[in-house]
């Protein structure tokens, strides 16, 4: 239901695919909100609801643990091995993940704060990985990111291009019907939609 995702799904429908889009539940506090936002941007491209990855007893455990935002660690990974096994059982040809260039920038800032919590899953080194895990897991599947030349401000200019709805959308992690406008999620979509030259609505974010 974020602004990468939106755009992904918007992408794929222009290449002529017929998506199968995933909303995953491990427990994060903007999952409610997220799934929401899923489900409207699937009517909104007339699509059934998203397959939904009830992942919140293994969330839970962890959060039990860490009290984080991002409560499952490495939560690419385990999404990603996820789809796969939808991708298997409903015969589909490609994953896709909305990865982009400044995702795979953050890790090496991440990691220049001890103690930091890494982004690890966000590589592109991870991306690559995964790559050769799929050629040999099931290389039937093959794994696209199709944003991965785009900072988040060009897709964004993307999403206005392909006629997304950014107000069908939701960023917050954590969770509340406005977008708080304070977490690192709101701070990042604000900064981009600023670069990107795209306002967005009033009454996007709480303050």
């Amino acid at each position: 239901g974020g602004v990468e995702s939106a755009v992904l799904l918007h992408q794929l429908k222009s290449f002529g695919h017929v998506p199968v889009p995933l909303v995953a539940d491990y427990a994060q506090r903007g999952a409610t909100m997220e799934r929401r936002a899923a489900e409207r941007l699937c009517r909104n491209v007339g699509l059934p609801p998203p397959l939904f990855m009830d992942l919140r007893a293994l969330g839970s455990s962890f959060q039990a643990e860490n009290r984080l935002h991002v409560p499952l660690p490495h939560r690419n990974l385990v999404l990603l091995s996820v789809a796969l096994g939808w991708a298997t059982q409903r015969k589909c040809s490609e994953i896709a993940l909305g990865l982009n260039k400044d995702d795979f920038r953050k890790d090496a800032e991440f990691a220049k704060t001890p103690g930091a919590v890494r982004y690890t899953t966000g590589t592109a080194a991870f991306v690559e990985s995964a790559r050769a895990t799929l050629r040999v897991v099931a290389p039937e599947v093959q794994l696209s990111v199709p944003q991965a030349e785009l900072t988040k401000a060009e897709v964004i200019r993307e999403g206005v291009n392909l006629g997304l709805d950014f107000s069908l959308t939701y960023s917050c992690m954590r969770g509340r019907d406005l977008h708080c406008g304070s977490c690192m999620q709101c701070q990042s979509r604000r900064r981009a939609f600023v670069e990107a030259g795209v306002v967005e609505l009033p009454g996007t974010y709480d303050k």
